[in-house]
């Protein structure tokens, strides 16, 4: 495989180009340019070329995308306004015995395939921020401007763009016909918003192509946006997403954390995470078990898919002063815990204690949870466990979430 060329004078790009660029909010540029250059290196592992080969066929694919656009949905939020986003709860059900099929009902587990369509925007948000991720980081480690012209076209598009742009606000996300137009639990679409775009945003802002102009606008939609999560009932109000017991809780903190942080409220993000403490005492078990994901059919995913926030919250500690990850509750259950019971059960040949709806554990999901908190609390049997992990057998088309894996490990967050 031959690697694409990267300028050598990046400090020189840089300074050439007046906008000030974003500053990052989970990746560290230090490893990023780190591994940027290994990459291109006699010393770059095997790995570390697949997983690059692996970006730059996810960014191509990205590339062939049209712009993505919460207008171009086929239903009509109940404002009236296609600029609201929308989406159907996906474990929700017409009732068969009903003529109209009203009230739906929930099948936990179970994903309504007209919760996934075109009519709405929850698929459109899934590929809008994966290809703009893609592309932003395919620009980052090639420094091919092609990349990134695209990524902002995505971004003004999405965001800014009056004909096109969504409005900062998740009123209907996740509403079930014949219960509520919206509902809290919609917050957790938008997770995207946070956790893919805010790093892919600051590496875009690097680019010739973005403006100041582009720089100021997209701070002020995700002010508007903060500020929606804060004071809006389905979601900052006490009956809210932020009052969410489950995983639904934590990736509204989440997402309220990383926001504050990308637009300079570093007091907001400290009490986030202090909030985190909180999680951690409602949340955890000594065994590191979690009890509101247990009740879950799927209890290995959800078990995951409440950590992955978590451990983003605790990044974000390291950088504002708060330490999350070395918490513990008076149970003697913590994030560490939570973790290790995972790592118990990394093996799927060993049978998982809970619920499992899937025929296999998907596993590689955790291993870059094991890498950050590895790192973070000087366990080198986690780290291990990451990097020795074999994602050969994965592709782009058929387990792009474990190809993400091997690349936040291979080139985001470890340094080589």
């Amino acid at each position: 495989m031959t690697l694409r060329p990267i300028a050598l004078l990046i400090s020189a790009l840089a300074l050439s180009h007046q906008v000030q660029a974003a500053d990052f909010v989970f990746l560290n540029e230090d490893v990023l340019q780190q591994n940027r250059t290994i990459l291109q290196s006699k010393d770059a592992s095997a790995s570390m070329k697949q997983a690059y080969e692996r970006l730059l066929e996810e960014a191509d694919i990205a590339m062939k995308q049209a712009p993505f656009s919460v207008a171009e949905k086929g239903m009509t939020p109940p404002s009236g306004d296609k600029h609201d986003y929308m989406s159907i709860s996906p474990y929700w059900w017409p009732d068969e015995t009903k003529a109209d099929g009203l009230p739906w009902f929930r099948h936990d587990g179970k994903t309504n395939p007209a919760s996934k369509t075109t009519e709405t925007d929850s698929r459109r948000i899934g590929n809008f921020t994966r290809s703009t991720r893609a592309v932003a980081l395919a620009y980052y480690f090639s420094q091919d401007e092609a990349y990134a012209k695209k990524g902002i076209e995505f971004v003004r598009t999405w965001f800014l763009n009056e004909a096109t742009k969504m409005n900062p606000n998740v009123n209907y996300g996740q509403g079930v016909p014949g219960r509520a137009e919206g509902r809290r639990g919609g917050i957790i679409d938008t997770r995207t918003l946070a956790d893919r775009m805010l790093d892919a945003i600051a590496i875009l802002s690097q680019s010739k192509h973005w403006t100041e102009q582009d720089e100021q606008q997209i701070k002020q939609w995700y002010s508007e946006y903060l500020d929606w999560l804060i004071v809006d009932d389905l979601s900052g109000g006490p009956k809210g997403e932020a009052a969410a017991a489950n995983n639904h809780g934590t990736w509204y903190d989440f997402q309220v954390a990383s926001i504050a942080y990308f637009i300079g409220n570093d007091h907001l993000t400290k009490q986030m995470v202090q909030k985190g403490k909180m999680r951690v005492d409602t949340q955890f078990e000594a065994d590191g078990s979690q009890p509101h994901e247990i009740e879950r059919t799927r209890a290995y995913h959800y078990h995951y898919f409440s950590i992955v926030p978590l451990v983003g919250i605790a990044e974000l500690g390291e950088k504002v002063g708060v330490d999350l990850w070395n918490y513990e509750n008076d149970k003697g259950g913590s994030m560490a815990q939570g973790i290790q019971l995972m790592a118990n059960y990394h093996d799927p040949a060993v049978k998982w204690p809970y619920s499992q709806k899937d025929d296999r554990r998907r596993v590689e999901r955790m291993t870059s949870i094991y890498l950050k908190a590895g790192e973070s609390l000087n366990k080198p049997e986690w780290i291990k466990l990451a990097k020795d992990t074999d994602f050969s057998q994965f592709s782009v088309k058929k387990n792009l979430a474990e190809v993400w894996e091997q690349r936040d490990i291979e080139l985001l967050y470890h340094k080589q």
